[in-house]
């Protein structure tokens, strides 16, 4: 809470109400006084996320997620906790002045503050003189002020140490600048990475800057076209894709996102006004990448270059997304290499009809999967055949049915033998799930249940202190503890609050979350409440039972003995 006062962050929570803060991200339908959606944090085929407008808290029943609007946005965002305040401080109107980068790791820290410095110094040299000739070439391929400032776009000058030189005046050491891949080092000899090129910034999932692309723009001879920043430790290929913090509510507005191949490819489509469009670095998708997409809940548009490299990779990046579950389609564009190109030749319209009318990937695989084979011949028939079947395994029955009919018709082959054949659905490996309610034992469950009525009104505390006042685990007396101490404070308590003020406090911030994905759903009541004490107190006079009886074997006063005894029998009696 460094850079972020308690006061500020208890205000920020209070007026942002998280059904409309979840809103922004899910499709919320009431359901009672609760609202319930899709969960994103798991394949959920059936609404199991519930969100409390009276608690202010949401907890899924399945993966048992839970806790307050920070703690979606953190896990959503995937953020730390005071980029997550920042981010909710933006979705309802308050004005908070906070250095974002500030709540990064403080491990990395220093890393983001060199690339975040380089970014400015390209953008500075971008609007100096030195940057009308590379502003000329920007403006040639349709991409203006608006666009250069949206994407942060700057010029890495025609100088051997120009960011080498800004960045050590900046207290940063050229064994650090080579180690984050912005100098190269032969011998005693240093130099920029990125020289004469435009520096297209490339920004993690929650927008810091984390490497660049350099593109030339003066058309030299014997030199690359682009050149890549190396991955380090903040910049990990697969754990990135190029403009998606921008372009992830225009995702969900348009109700779609575009997947292209490279930076510029997204870059020249928003120039049209496609704003809906993330790039791939490379020619591969990760886990991370497929389940960061997967959050949105969007089918995805893979517009890749037309030729055999761009047709290989939508096939292998296809199977791998609706292997996870996502809804895949696919536009190639004949007659041009990438979208750029596309629009220059047949004009922006003819593009968007594309996007409008995209193939489903199953109808693309199954021609894809033609290939060069000779489906004249019985060998290429039955090779192909036994393909596409295998490209069933993640489909449902139906689909399955409607082309296993098709292939029977068309090669006149008996719909049983093709169904024999069909690919048995791999075993996924499940992300392992918290216990099952009925899997607590009676303690646990009821110390859960005090503590979670505690953390929602202080009528509950008053009983907790009149009646129990001790739990035998530490961590169970810590959190009453904490919770008592936040009532005695703040003269109330709010669960939504609570998980606030214990968030930088991370052994009893996992418990707390732990308590509220337990109970989050459950109603509360005096009658339960006492009758939970009522377990807890049975537990811990039949501790105080086992602790006498082991005393006992130790004891060689005979009179001692007996006063055990006679009190392990009324502690019996009381049980």
């Amino acid at each position: 809470m460094a850079y972020i006062s308690e006061e500020e962050i208890n205000k920020i929570r209070q007026e942002a109400n998280i059904v409309d803060v979840v809103a922004d991200y899910l499709d919320l339908r009431p359901k009672g006084r609760n609202f319930v959606a899709l969960c994103p944090f798991h394949n959920d085929h059936s609404p199991s996320l519930v969100v409390s407008p009276e608690r202010q808290i949401f907890n899924c029943f399945t993966c048992r997620t839970g806790g307050n609007v920070f703690s979606f946005v953190m896990k959503y965002e995937n953020v730390e906790f005071l980029e997550a305040v920042a981010i909710v401080a933006k979705k309802i109107g308050y004005n908070l002045h906070f250095d974002s980068t500030k709540s990064h790791n403080k491990v990395n820290k220093k890393e983001y503050q060199m690339y975040d410095l380089a970014s400015k110094y390209f953008i500075n040299n971008l609007n100096t003189p030195d940057g009308l000739k590379a502003k000329e070439y920007l403006a040639s391929r349709g991409i203006d002020e608006s666009i250069i400032k949206e994407f942060n776009l700057g010029l890495a000058l025609n100088q051997k140490a120009d960011l080498n030189n800004f960045l050590t005046h900046q207290g940063f050491t050229e064994t650090e600048l080579v180690q984050m891949g912005l100098i190269n080092q032969n011998g005693l000899d240093t130099y920029d990475v990125f020289t004469n090129r435009i520096m297209i910034p490339v920004s993690d999932f929650t927008g810091q800057v984390v490497a660049f692309t350099g593109r030339i723009f003066n058309n030299e001879e014997d030199t690359a076209k682009y050149i890549n920043t190396k991955e380090t430790s903040i910049y990990k290929k697969s754990n990135i894709l190029f403009n998606y913090h921008n372009a992830k509510k225009a995702m969900k507005n348009a109700g779609y996102g575009i997947i292209v191949e490279g930076n510029m490819d997204a870059i020249m489509l928003s120039a049209k006004g496609i704003k809906n469009v993330v790039a791939l670095m490379g020619v591969a998708i990760s886990a991370s990448q497929i389940e960061e997409l997967s959050k949105l809940r969007i089918p995805f548009i893979l517009m890749l270059d037309n030729d055999n490299a761009g047709l290989q990779a939508t096939a292998e990046l296809g199977d791998k997304m609706v292997a996870s579950g996502l809804d895949v389609k696919v536009v190639r564009l004949s007659g041009a290499k990438d979208p750029d190109e596309y629009i220059r030749a047949f004009g922006l319209e003819a593009l968007k009809n594309n996007l409008a009318n995209p193939q489903s990937y199953l109808d693309f695989k199954l021609n894809y999967l033609k290939g060069d084979k000779d489906l004249q011949t019985v060998t290429d028939v039955v090779k192909y055949i036994r393909e596409v079947l295998a490209s069933l395994t993640h489909y449902d029955d139906l689909t399955k049915d409607m082309i296993i009919t098709k292939l029977s018709k068309k090669y006149d082959i008996d719909k049983e033998v093709l169904k024999q054949n069909l690919a048995v659905k791999p075993k996924v490996e499940t992300e392992a799930k918290p216990p099952e309610k009925g899997r607590k034992n009676k303690y646990d469950k009821a110390v859960a249940t005090i503590l979670y009525a505690m953390m929602n009104d202080a009528k509950y505390i008053r009983v907790y202190k009149e009646k129990l006042g001790y739990f035998k685990n530490k961590i169970e007396r810590i959190i009453a503890s904490e919770i008592v101490y936040y009532n005695n404070s703040y003269e109330g308590i709010n669960i939504a609050d609570f998980m606030t003020f214990v968030q930088d406090k991370t052994e009893i911030s996992e418990v707390v979350n732990d308590i509220i994905n337990y109970c989050g759903n459950e109603e509360l009541s005096m009658d339960n409440f006492n009758s939970c004490i009522d377990i807890v107190l049975q537990e811990l006079k039949k501790d105080e039972i086992n602790e006498l009886k082991n005393k006992m074997k130790q004891e060689m006063d005979i009179n001692k003995k007996v006063e055990m005894l006679e009190k392990i029998a009324a502690l019996k009696k009381e049980v």
